[in-house]
C-alpha cells in the first residue's frame, strides 16, 4: 500500500486551483473539483457528524421542554426539526453507501461491455487505473520525486505564503496553499526532494511571471 497525503484548495501559478496528492516517491497535481468539494461539504462525513449532533441536541431540548411544560408550539417545532434532520441524515448515509456501490457496479459493467477492448494495451492500462491496479504514477499530473530540483518557502509580496517548486526541466511553479496548510505543503515537497538524488540547481526566479 502506497501512502498518500492530499492537500486541496492549492492555487498554482501557472495552473489555477489544484489538489496536490503526495506519495512516497512523487506527487500528482490535478484540477480541484469545486462540485466535488460542495458535495463533500453537504453530503460528506462531516455533514453526517453535524447532523447527528443536531439530532442529539433536539432530543435534549424536547426532553427539557416536556419536563418544564413548555409551550406546545415549541414542542411541535422540535419534532418537525428532528424529522427533517433525521431525513437529512438518512440521505447522507444513503449517498455514502450508494456512492461506493454504484461506482463499483458501473466499472464492472463497463469492463464487461467493452471486453474486446482488452486486446489493446492502452485500454488495459486505462482500465487498471480505474480499478486501482496501476500505481499513482500512471494517473494524471504525476511528477516523480526525482524530477524535483529545488523547493523554496517564501512570502508572496502580495500577501500570504507561497511554496515555489523547480523541476529538473527548468519549469517553476508557485503554489499558494490555505494559510494553515502552507508549511505542511512545503514540508511534503521538501521531504520528496530530500529523498530523491541530490542536485545543485541554480537559484530560481520564483516570482517571474507570478
Amino acid at each position: 500500500m502506497i501512502a498518500m497525503y492530499e492537500i486541496k484548495g492549492v492555487s498554482a501559478t501557472p495552473g489555477g486551483r489544484r489538489t496536490v496528492r503526495f506519495h512516497d516517491h512523487g506527487y500528482a497535481v490535478t484540477p480541484d473539483r469545486r462540485a466535488g468539494a460542495v458535495a463533500e461539504t453537504f453530503l460528506g462525513e462531516g455533514a453526517g457528524c453535524v447532523t447527528a449532533l443536531v439530532l442529539l441536541a433536539l432530543i435534549g431540548v424536547y426532553s427539557l421542554l416536556r419536563k418544564t411544560d413548555g409551550p406546545q408550539a415549541a414542542l411541535t417545532v422540535c419534532i418537525v426539526l428532528f424529522l427533517v434532520a433525521l431525513c437529512y441524515g438518512a440521505l447522507i448515509a444513503l449517498v455514502q453507501w450508494a456512492g461506493g456501490v454504484v461506482a463499483d457496479v458501473l466499472i464492472v459493467v463497463l469492463a464487461v461491455l467493452t471486453l474486446p477492448g482488452l486486446l489493446f494495451p492502452g485500454y488495459r492500462r486505462a482500465l487498471r487505473r480505474r480499478l486501482g491496479g496501476a500505481g499513482p504514477e500512471a494517473g494524471r499530473g504525476w511528477v516523480p520525486a526525482t524530477a524535483l530540483s529545488g523547493v523554496w518557502y517564501q512570502a508572496d509580496p502580495r500577501g500570504g505564503d507561497v511554496v515555489t517548486v523547480r523541476l529538473a526541466d527548468g519549469s517553476v511553479t508557485a503554489y499558494a496553499a490555505p494559510p494553515d496548510r502552507a508549511r505542511d505543503l512545503y514540508a511534503r515537497f521538501d521531504a520528496l526532494l530530500r529523498g530523491a538524488p541530490q542536485r545543485h540547481p541554480a537559484q530560481p526566479q520564483p516570482w517571474q511571471g507570478y
